[in-house]
């Protein structure tokens, strides 16, 4: 009976008018499911019933309330028909169907061109002037400014005649010639395809749908339910319907609040209206649809499904609304309007996803509760995912994934980039490393052998260009195995990589092949798999327009990203039965218990305008076109519908990027509008303690300081070996030498390292050792030498011709220095010693020793910085003084009975000054200066040998703070941040 009065009580309302609002603190779908079920009670009646909505999410979300209003009962759904909304993503592919059967000239309408198949099209029209890749992107902008003039229904004429050419900037005026050129003939070339654009096809079917029933009304009920916005096409429907005997149009939170005065503002008299405004697309629509907005009454019938208290609509209405509406005055908010409101600013976008995390996993643990995080942050909703797995919650985003960051479209780019890289060794291993790659292999084993790869051929400098620069640096150092596996496997799978074609079509089928032959049918499985497949046999018709498009080598990962770019890999199965992550497009007309919206910044939520490169705002004006302001208006209607469930959580992070962030305009006005309440905390608080126990979750106990390592093993297992090179280490910073010598750990070195200092003076040695051991040669064979030794810092031919010269300037300094000095006779190149303590060998490497026949002299090349005298009187740098007493000892073949005279460094730096002597003592060192230095050196020595490798010693962490940071290799071991300041 009751249901009976309901229906009854809704007929009469319906009976006096055709335009209706579900206000916004009412789930939308929800209500227009149960007022249909009212006034329909009979199944077959409700099947009668069309319904156009905006979106197939619209679909979706209205179908779930009918299921939730029918306790799952069985029940004959109205026909549901997706209309078209702005959002291009939701209006390619609308078919008016059988809507239009038996209509005369229905049938004769072309087929639509594909998305993909359009961009291709317009990409190749413009890479006549263009890159590929720049080509296909500006494609995609120039296919959106073609539907927006279809949409708008302005002709390519109107685009010259709009502004005249000397008034725009070259840029704008040169985009817009393009713009006109393709509008013209874009047409003509679709109609001799046989094909038209979506635009233009949805255009013609709104409109014949139009005139069909206004000629002859529809024996059915018709209502066009939940546009916040529409196109023109679409509003002239709208207008037919709301003239249809059973027609009905409901809107979703159209503030019914608003005096005729406010609608005219928003509206706008002269076509511009306040675009930013949340009611702007609904004043719009009405205004084309010969409707008023004050004619519209509340939908009249309520679901069981629970909404926000109606204060809470009339606090957000009066917060967005500009101040010319707000009549000045600040009313008391009453407490209601804040009921179930949470806003809450958090440290950091982490600590963000975290706080919606535990919110979200709150309502998880009720039975039948529903959440929804919903952001245009897709970075923050992937953190969110990320912390609810810690909870053991696996959630989907439902604006899904671009195809090109899963795991087939990123195969794809990821064999393209190194392609056109040649091979170099970050996107080799990129390639070689996806988790589809195998090639045959267990993965395990191919695995092994790339990194097998890494540490044999791509670390240092970077090998020649292509596969053959990888295989000749892979002869010099590897076994036999890795050599096979490079040859036998891993060349075959990317030769056909080098090169690539230039064709678009070619480059396709090549990318496709390889990425066969290294997954096998992976490629192909899962949503992925299957997107990307799509993605092909649409491109299958674009052929002749592909190979029309030369891609370099260098842009062919842009080129394929590209083609990728709008595709979203949603999830089909397996989603969670109470939360949901929603962006704001997919949370049009949908609900939750608990609505968390997020990423409240300023660039974010609203988001920037996205600058139009082919139409100058001043042609939009001219042309009546909507502003690029248009989209916030749409977000703050998203913000003001979503504020309408039961309960809100409204977060930001006080930080983006490492700087300080703006709140959202939207966030900004509605705490101004709730005003300084005495009991203003109260309605935070619930926020405040889930803030505190965020921070409370990682917090822990405080944990014992790590201590300065001081590793000591037993004397027997220390080396027996050092060289005059590692001394200045075990003095300085122990643990380090402890880390290379005992615990075998050498670091690695970076990928496409440029040449370091040490190995620039390790070429300039060998240089000077072949020459010097060649006899001086001439400058023809001086000049093959070094050639040949700074070949071997890598195929790269830039470095040998900044080098070189600089190398040729030091040998003739070298020179110059013999010259100057006759009295002064070489007597030892690169020769090398050894000294003896007790169990332990000290070896070194001498660069020169002169004898003048009373005395010697040690000389050390230097290509680097020169050390100071400081540190050489100090001890800290003893290399020359333990080789003066190898010499002591008869070692590099001289005559041991001559005492040590000078200690001297030879900077060689082929600069404008190629080099330059200096004594390691300084200038005024005497002999018994130098016989003390020597004699302290040699007792330093002793006491480092005795202590550290023949004692128990333990081997400190930055023994020398000043010195020891020179050592910088493991700090990350030895934890020095840690315990540095302490």
């Amino acid at each position: 009976m009751a249901s009976s009065d309901a229906g009854s009580k809704l007929a009469s309302s319906l009976a006096r008018g055709s335009l209706f609002s579900i206000p916004a603190h009412r789930p939308f779908a929800d209500d227009l499911a149960a007022g249909l079920l009212a006034q329909y009670p009979d199944p077959l009646a409700l099947a009668r019933v069309l319904l156009l909505l905006p979106t197939r999410r619209a679909i979706r979300a209205l179908t779930e309330a009918f299921v939730r209003e029918t306790e799952g009962k069985a029940l004959l759904l109205p026909r549901m028909v997706p209309a078209g909304d702005l959002d291009p993503e939701e209006a390619e592919g609308w078919e008016a169907g059988p809507l239009l059967a038996g209509l005369e000239g229905a049938a004769e309408l072309r087929p639509a061109i594909a998305p993909e198949a359009r961009r291709v099209a317009l990409a190749k029209l413009l890479a006549a002037s263009r890159p590929a890749a720049e080509a296909l992107a500006l494609g995609a902008q120039l296919a959106a400014v073609l539907d927006t003039l279809e949409i708008e229904g302005v002709r390519a004429a109107d685009i010259t005649e709009a502004v005249p050419e000397g008034d725009l900037q070259l840029h704008w005026a040169a985009n817009a010639k393009v713009l006109e050129l393709v509008a013209h003939g874009w047409p003509d070339l679709l109609e001799a395809r046989g094909l038209m654009d979506p635009s233009r096809r949805r255009n013609l079917q709104l409109d014949a749908l139009a005139t069909r029933w206004a000629a002859a009304p529809p024996p059915f009920p018709v209502l066009l339910a939940g546009f916040a916005s529409a196109p023109p096409a679409v509003a002239r429907l709208a207008r037919t319907i709301a003239r249809l005997p059973q027609g009905r149009i409901v809107l979703p939170g159209l503030d019914l609040s608003l005096a005729e005065e406010g609608w005219k503002l928003i509206a706008g008299e002269d076509g511009a209206g306040l675009e930013t405004h949340p009611q702007y697309g609904m004043a719009r629509l009405l205004k084309a649809a010969d409707l008023s907005p004050l004619e519209a009454d509340a939908w009249p019938h309520q679901s069981r499904r629970a909404g926000s208290p109606p204060e809470r609509s009339d606090l957000v209405a009066r917060a967005l609304r500009p101040p010319a509406l707000s009549g000045g005055e600040q009313p008391v908010v009453p407490p209601e309007a804040l009921s179930g409101l949470r806003m809450v600013e958090a440290a950091s976008p982490a600590e963000e996803a975290l706080l919606i995390a535990l919110a979200l996993r709150q309502v998880a643990e009720r039975p039948g509760a529903t959440a929804a995080l919903v952001t245009p942050d897709r970075s923050l909703a992937s953190r969110v995912q990320v912390q609810l797995k810690r909870f053991g919650i696996e959630i989907d985003d439902s604006a899904g994934v671009p195809l090109a960051n899963t795991q087939p479209g990123s195969l794809l780019v990821a064999f393209a980039t190194t392609a056109g890289e040649r091979f170099a060794p970050v996107s080799l291993l990129g390639a070689l490393q996806h988790p589809l790659v195998r090639a045959g292999e267990p993965r395990l084993d191919w695995l092994n052998h790339v990194r097998q790869l890494d540490k044999a051929a791509l670390r240092g400098i970077r090998p020649g260009p292509g596969l053959g620069g990888v295989a000749r640096r892979l002869s010099k150092k590897v076994g036999d195995d890795l050599k096979d596996w490079w040859a036998e496997q891993a060349t075959p799978l990317l030769a056909p990589l080098q090169p690539l074609p230039t064709t678009a079509d070619a480059l396709l089928d090549r990318l496709r092949e390889v990425a066969e032959a290294a997954t096998g049918p992976a490629l192909w499985q899962g949503d992925a798999g299957i997107a990307l497949a799509r993605l092909f046999d649409t491109l299958a018709e674009s052929r002749a327009d592909l190979a029309a498009i030369r891609v370099m080598p260098e842009e062919a990962a842009a080129f394929i990203g590209g083609l990728m770019q709008g595709v979203a890999v949603r999830p089909r199965f397996n989603r969670h039965p109470q939360l949901a992550i929603w962006g704001p497009l997919e949370a049009r007309l949908q609900s939750a218990d608990l609505m968390v919206m997020a990423g409240l910044n300023e660039g974010t939520w609203p988001s920037m305008p996205t600058p139009d490169p082919f139409l100058a705002p001043a042609i939009r004006r001219a042309l009546d076109l909507p502003g690029l302001a248009r989209r916030t208006g749409f977000q703050a209607h998203d913000f003001a519908a979503g504020l309408g469930a039961p309960e809100v959580l409204l977060t930001r992070s006080l930080r983006e990027g490492g700087a300080p962030s703006v709140a959202s305009r939207f966030w900004q006005r509605l705490r101004a509008a709730a005003g300084e309440l005495p009991d203003s905390g109260t309605w935070t608080a619930d926020g405040t303690t889930l803030l505190t126990v965020v921070r409370g979750l990682d917090s822990g106990q405080p944990a014992e300081p790590y201590r300065r390592p001081e590793p000591a093993p037993p004397a027997a297992e220390r080396p027996r070996k050092l060289s005059v090179t590692e001394v200045a280490t075990l003095k300085a910073d122990p643990f380090s030498f402890y880390a290379r010598r005992m615990l075998g750990l050498n670091p690695l070195d970076p990928h496409d390292a440029e040449p370091t200092a040490g190995e620039r003076g390790q070429a300039v040695h060998a240089i000077l050792e072949r020459w010097v051991t060649e006899g001086f040669p001439g400058d023809a064979r001086q000049l093959e030498i070094v050639d040949e030794e700074l070949a071997k810092l890598g195929e790269r031919p830039e470095i040998a011709a900044l080098w070189r010269p600089r190398v040729l300037r030091m040998l003739a300094y070298v020179m110059e220095q013999l010259a100057a000095e006759p009295e002064w006779t070489p007597v030892a190149w690169e020769a090398k010693g050894k000294l003896t303590h007790k169990a332990v060998t000290l070896n070194g490497r001498v660069d020169r020793i002169d004898s003048n026949g009373e005395a010697l002299r040690i000389l050390d090349y230097k290509t680097g910085a020169v050390p100071g005298v400081a540190d050489v009187k100090s001890l800290w740098q003893t290399q020359l003084a333990l080789l003066a007493a190898m010499a002591a000892k008869g070692e590099f073949k001289v005559n041991a009975s001559l005492p040590v005279e000078r200690l001297d460094y030879l900077k060689l730096s082929g600069g404008r000054e190629p080099g330059s002597m200096s004594a390691a003592l300084g200038k005024k060192a005497t002999p018994e200066d130098m016989e003390a230095h020597l004699s302290a050196a040699f007792a330093d020595f002793t006491a480092l040998v005795d202590g550290w490798l023949l004692g128990d010693r333990p081997f400190r962490a930055k023994q020398h703070m000043v010195y020891g940071r020179r050592f910088s290799d493991y700090d990350h071991l030895a934890r020095v941040a840690e315990w540095l300041a302490r």
